[in-house]
């Protein structure tokens, strides 16, 4: 299987790119200001090979008529960067002929140096175009051009040294390359503010998304104002979708609400009817008998699964009242387990409950709802010779309220997966069950301020736990009697 490959981020795309462009423009820029000044010194020596052929072209020719005239005259259009001489092309002298270098103390070097001449002829092409060498560490140009001085052909060589130009250019380069790690630097820096200031208006989106529940739904919308024109369609097309979802979940909840209010009546009906039946059911054969308890138990799970449905309407529609006060759980517990014993077939075991634990702020119905809800899913989970447990127990932060069966455990990828809506884990294909129970627990525990949490129980199976926040200020020798607490709790307006 391919690897995936990890989220891209736009903050660090346009930092890059950015950076990478900067770069890229000095680079340019150090590419151009090199052949610039490439050209410069190609344009300054023809320049100057051309005024000085020129020059020498307007000489008169008896002012050519010796090679000491020759001489005198290139060392006054020569200079100490700068070495022109002449060679016959006659011929008579073609191939070995004189060469006339220019006299004087300036160009003694010049004319000492054999090698810079051999050198000079070497790097000079056919065509006589100007070519540039290096020679002892030092730059020079070169280029030949034949001319007619006083009828005579000759060729006229130039040789011009640019090592001072070449230096300075480098140079610069070097001070292009800092000034380009610098201002790297400083648009990296810049850049990053820069970015973060223009991707503002999605973090903004981001966070009024983030707070976009099903409660808010018909109310919560991206506002326009001050945002990039170029964030306007998006959040366009994001409010159209809100809109879309508004309605298509106004239109569930009303279904759900409409449908589980209908469904209500009927299945308390016929709850009724079938357990009045039963009780008067002497003249009943054993069969019909069962079958009428069938009837019954099937109404009985069919209101459940009702109340469920309604609960999870109220919550969505936020209509979901609770009765919150503090109480005792190991009450709670104890009347559970009287109230559904009947119904486990003796399974249902209440645990030792420890000393010097805390109460809890809970509607003792809702928690009541709660655990039964727990209570059956273990009934269905687990074999049926093996029991179920309620426990209790405490710290200082959190009481637990404890629903252990005997069964196959929950996966532990499936553990928070299973309180979802309509969702079901892997090993229930077989077992009756619409997924809602332990969403409605989940959604009750989170309005009561707690939470739910399933884990491996001791010895195997697993352990559904009411996770409630402990009230510490009540002591145990302050808590009233277990039947006052009773009558309370479940007597209307108690």
């Amino acid at each position: 299987m391919p690897r995936s490959r990890p989220a891209a981020s736009i903050r660090r795309h346009l930092q890059a790119t950015s950076l990478l462009a900067v770069l890229a423009g000095y680079v340019v820029l150090l590419l151009v200001n090199r052949q610039l000044s490439a050209r410069l010194r190609l344009d300054r020596h023809q320049a100057q090979v051309q005024a000085t052929t020129q020059a020498l072209q307007q000489l008169m020719p008896e002012q050519l008529s010796s090679t000491q005239q020759l001489q005198r005259h290139l060392a006054d259009f020569a200079s100490p960067s700068l070495l022109v001489w002449m060679v016959w092309m006659e011929p008579s002298h073609r191939g070995a002929g004189p060469v006339i270098l220019p006299s004087g103390d300036a160009f003694r070097e010049f004319r000492s140096g054999s090698g810079l001449i051999r050198a000079a002829d070497e790097a000079r092409g056919a065509d006589g175009q100007p070519r540039d060498f290096r020679f002892n560490g030092r730059t020079y140009f070169t280029c030949a051009i034949p001319v007619r001085l006083a009828g005579r052909p000759y060729e006229l060589r130039f040789l011009q040294d640019f090592t001072l130009e070449t230096e300075q250019e480098q140079l610069i380069s070097l001070l292009l390359v800092a000034v380009a790690g610098a201002s790297a630097l400083f648009t990296s820096a810049l850049l990053r503010l820069v970015i973060h200031r223009g991707l503002l208006p999605l973090d903004s989106f981001s966070t009024t998304l983030a707070g976009i529940s099903s409660g808010s739904l018909s109310t919560e919308r991206l506002s326009l104002k001050g945002q990039p024109r170029e964030l306007h369609p998006i959040a366009h097309a994001f409010n159209d979708l809100l809109d879309r979802l508004a309605e298509a979940w106004e239109h569930q909840r009303t279904f759900v609400n409409g449908v589980s209010h209908e469904l209500r009546t009927p299945i308390t009906l016929i709850s009724g009817y079938s357990r009045r039946l039963l009780r008067r059911a002497d003249g009943l054969n054993l069969e019909q008998r069962d079958q009428l308890q069938l009837v019954a138990a099937e109404a009985e799970s069919m209101g459940r699964l009702v109340n469920d449905l309604l609960e999870i309407a109220r919550d969505d529609a936020g209509r979901l009242q609770l009765d919150c006060r503090q109480l005792d759980p190991a009450l709670l517990l104890e009347e559970l387990h009287q109230r559904l014993q009947a119904s486990c077939a003796g399974r249902l075991l209440l645990q030792p409950v420890p000393e010097g634990y805390a109460e809890v702020s809970a509607d003792p119905e809702r928690l009541s709802q709660c655990l039964t809800n727990f209570v059956e899913n273990a009934l269905k989970y687990s074999p049926a010779h093996q029991p179920i447990e309620l426990a209790l127990s405490s710290d200082v932060n959190e009481v637990v309220l404890h629903v252990r069966d005997h069964g196959a455990g929950v996966p532990e990828a499936e553990r928070e997966q299973i309180f979802g809506r309509f969702v079901r884990g892997s090993g229930s294909s077989e077992i009756s069950g619409h997924g809602i129970g332990l969403a409605v627990v989940k959604t009750l525990m989170e309005r009561m301020g707690g939470r739910v949490q399933v884990v491996n129980a001791p010895g195997g199976g697993a352990d559904f736990q009411l996770r409630l926040p402990a009230l510490l200020s009540t002591a145990v020798s302050e808590r009233p009697s277990r039947s006052a607490s009773l009558r309370r709790w479940f007597t209307p307006g108690g």
